[in-house]
């Protein structure tokens, strides 16, 4: 804010209201056209409790004073008046007067509600300031929310300040320190430099010091504008296997959520299922895991079953936190999470994992073979899953589903709708295509992206969901992801990788049970500092290409 706008009176008066001065400059300066200033005379009444709220009131010089009905006179709360015009009140609750006169600035109704739109915070704020009038100028909650907010805000300022410090400068000192390495390694030009970006990349997702997929967009950024390596070659992310896949399967999931299908079959499953807490659990379980291929996000499978287990808390009234209510707790987050790595479109990483794959290993591994691959692994954390439940919670008291509440709850959906058969026949041509992919040749991103296509032409996807619940900021942390991996074979390192790491792929190929152990380790101990995202990303960026190297399938590692 310039010197000479803040000296303006109206500015003045916007920039000093602690409310409204928390709006971005941009969304203020559009609320000066529609101010006007207006003089109070000495005694005169601005309102009257019961008159229609038509505007916002700021004092700009005098006093003014609210006289809620049966209450008592108050001043102004910092200088403002009016506020029922920025709620869905239409008329005002209280009475405006002044003693010795004001001068108000006056702020319509219809450009307030606009600005507030866009600004549901200060919306809230300006409506517990009305409510804190009305009852009597304190509520109860004032107490709490002064305890120590600034102090707290303050120390968590300084502790994040702190780590981004650390992180930054880290950012700063790992590529000077790969440049100054880097004759030392025998690399080319070309190659050192690169490295150095790829250095500070990686510390930037170490420190978590932006949104993931920033770095990989400053990697792809800062190598094209070096002309290190061809940009077919560092863009390749954007046409690559594994970013098409999973803008359809996100696209198809957010049709399967936005159009409640999830939500019927969830019902469909409790309507079903026996009157038995096993039954109960296992319908949560089982439903986690038909979400698991579909939802390709924990987190959005936590989400979409929280509400069941909440539902079915309350219907079997079990107490939070009881035996009974931890076992549905496990069973809800078990289902969401335990097979994530067994089904392709499980999980966002995965995508990442197939994308760093060879195109012979992508062609290997599609969809059905991923799932085949990793049967064994599905089996082994069942069965490990089974046993553990069956032992801890052997006695679980007896409870009954409301079936009648089930069914009313579906009667209330209705039958279903066209988006929901839409969600359905995609699902299914999507399924039904990969299991034929050795009848008709195409492959699941080509078949997906043709199912996208489909839900956007006929409009089930509409355009507001394709922009804003398709996760884009992950696809281009995918395909950065993508396009630095391919940067590495082009320039050779992931070659120099595996001749610097013989030993490492000695026990690849040799005892590899030995390298799982040593895997985990690693894993163990960076998850310590390091998002798991990153980690898994990092750690696959390092290893895959050495297995492959030395003869080992990279999906395996």
């Amino acid at each position: 804010m310039t010197m000479l706008a803040a000296k303006d009176p109206w500015v003045a008066r916007l920039l000093a209201d602690p409310i409204l001065a928390l709006a971005p400059y941009t969304e203020l300066a559009r609320l000066l056209p529609y101010l006007e200033e207006r003089p109070l005379a000495p005694g005169g009444t601005l309102y009257r409790a019961g008159d229609q709220a038509q505007a916002l009131y700021l004092v700009l010089a005098g006093d003014v004073s609210l006289t809620p009905p049966g209450g008592t006179i108050q001043v102004a709360p910092d200088g403002r008046a009016g506020e029922e015009a920025s709620s869905e009140f239409d008329t005002h609750l209280t009475t405006a007067s002044s003693m010795d006169g004001a001068t108000l600035l006056i702020l319509p109704r219809a450009p307030l509600l606009a600005f507030l739109a866009a600004q549901p915070l200060l919306r809230a704020r300006l409506t517990q300031s009305l409510t804190r009038i009305l009852a009597g100028g304190r509520l109860a909650s004032d107490a709490a929310s002064k305890a120590s907010p600034i102090r707290a805000a303050a120390s968590k300022r300084k502790a994040v300040s702190t780590a981004a410090l650390v992180g930054w400068l880290a950012t700063l000192l790992a590529p000077a320190a790969v440049l100054y390495m880097a004759p030392q390694w025998n690399l080319a030009l070309h190659a050192g430099h690169f490295l150095a970006i790829f250095s500070a990349t990686v510390v930037m997702w170490v420190f978590n010091l932006v949104d993931e997929y920033v770095p990989g967009v400053f990697a792809v950024l800062t190598t094209l504008a070096m002309g290190l390596v061809p940009i077919p070659v560092m863009l390749s992310g954007l046409a690559s296997d594994g970013f098409l896949l999973a803008m359809s399967v996100l696209g198809l999931a957010t049709v399967i959520v936005a159009s409640g299908l999830s939500y019927r079959l969830l019902l469909l499953l409790l309507l079903k299922l026996p009157n038995t807490p096993f039954w109960h659990n296992s319908g949560l379980l089982f439903t986690g895991f038909l979400l698991t291929p579909l939802v390709p996000s924990i987190n959005g499978r936590v989400a979409l079953l929280t509400p069941f287990y909440r539902d079915m808390l309350e219907t079997l009234r079990l107490e939070f936190k009881s035996p009974a209510a931890n076992r549905l707790a496990i069973s809800t987050f078990v289902g969401a999470g335990l097979l994530s790595a067994v089904f392709l479109s499980s999980k966002s990483v995965n995508f990442v994992v197939f994308g760093l794959l060879s195109d012979q290993a992508q062609d290997q591994f599609q969809w059905l073979e991923w799932l085949k691959a990793s049967a064994g692994t599905a089996a082994a954390l069942l069965l490990s899953y089974f046993l553990a439940a069956g032992l801890y919670f052997r006695k679980l008291p007896k409870a009954a589903l409301s079936k009648p509440q089930v069914a009313a709850q579906l009667s209330l959906l209705g039958h279903m709708k066209d988006r929901e058969w839409a969600a359905v026949g995609g699902v299914a041509l999507f399924m039904l295509g990969v299991a034929t992919t050795s009848l008709h040749a195409i492959q699941p991103p080509w078949l997906g992206l043709a199912i996208l296509y489909g839900l956007l032409l006929f409009g089930s996807l509409t355009k507001e969901e394709f922009r804003e619940k398709i996760d884009w900021p992950f696809l281009l942390y995918l395909a950065g992801i993508v396009g630095l991996t391919a940067a590495l074979n082009h320039l050779g390192l992931t070659r120099l990788l595996a001749d610097k790491l013989p030993a490492l792929g000695e026990i690849m190929r040799g005892s590899f049970p030995l390298f799982v152990l040593l895997l985990a380790g690693v894993i163990f101990i960076i998850r310590l500092v390091v998002p798991i995202s990153a980690t898994i990303v990092i750690l696959a960026t390092l290893f895959m290409p050495v297995a492959e190297a030395h003869g080992v399938n990279p999906w395996v590692v």
